[in-house]
């Protein structure tokens, strides 16, 4: 008990016996109060809580980050469909087409790529350490489904010769998963860049946190222009406009978007 307090306890019993009848002890009393309010929590005890519950769920998800993407053993429920780049005075970005051929949906899949220059030289590889995990992994993959990954953030002082992509194992995903839609999606140009733009719905409980829209561009069949959005948050039953801007050329062509959840 904290100073100042000791004086208080016998009139505290005394009114807490008098409170449930006088029939029983100070301690007996003081044990029923306990019990009575065993659901409260200080400030303090919610904050060791939420903290601990941060740790364990950093510990849950792999260090990728820290250490730089690392991958032992090749997914056998992942296809690696196609693979195209984009280069530009914007950049370099790669766009990689997965299907998921097991019969439940896979998420944090881990994709390695190894982008190459026109002598076979090696251009740039995602394993750098500090790279966001959306650089590094595929949210979630459905089961049976097809997706377009995408990486704006290639280091590359010339156009791709070739793109090696290696996808890893990959732990199962919820069998529901929050449900995210967009809405009014269009072509849009900012400051003479091309892009995709429109409106973003989380129609789940589960707020989104670095939630990434994935943009792309379509002319002739082909992947002419691509890039991704991160949207810090994005509430529960919330809704937010997102703006993507391309790397590449998109006129004429066929925009399109898509954001799978972050958050589960």
């Amino acid at each position: 008990m904290r100073r100042g307090g000791r004086g208080l306890a016998p009139r505290f019993c005394a009114s807490l016996r008098q409170a449930i009848g006088g029939r029983t002890t100070c301690l007996g009393a003081v044990l029923m109060l306990a019990i009575a309010l065993g659901g409260c929590e200080s400030s303090q005890e919610k904050s060791a809580q939420l903290e601990k519950q941060a740790k364990l769920a950093k510990a849950a998800h792999p260090v990728q980050a820290a250490k730089g993407l690392s991958i032992a053993h090749a997914s056998s429920a992942v296809k690696v469909v196609s693979t195209q780049s984009v280069h530009s005075s914007e950049g370099t970005a790669v766009v990689v087409t997965l299907r998921n051929l097991s019969t439940h949906p896979l998420r944090d899949v881990p994709i390695a790529i190894t982008v190459k220059g026109a002598g076979g030289s090696t251009l740039y590889q995602n394993n750098t350490a500090g790279l966001e995990a959306a650089l590094t992994e595929v949210p979630i993959l459905q089961a049976g489904a097809q997706f377009e990954w995408i990486d704006d953030q290639v280091q590359a002082a010339e156009a791709p010769a070739s793109v090696s992509v290696l996808v890893g194992e990959a732990p199962q995903a919820p069998a529901t998963v929050p449900q995210i839609a967009l809405t009014g999606v269009h072509a849009n140009e900012e400051g003479g860049s091309s892009g995709v733009a429109g409106t973003v719905h989380n129609d789940s409980a589960v707020t989104q946190s670095e939630l990434v829209v994935y943009g792309i561009a379509r002319r002739g069949g082909r992947v002419v222009a691509a890039g991704r959005a991160v949207l810090s948050k994005v509430a529960a039953h919330g809704s937010t406009p997102f703006q993507v801007l391309f790397i590449g050329s998109a006129a004429g062509a066929q925009v399109e978007a898509s954001a799978p959840p972050s958050t589960f």
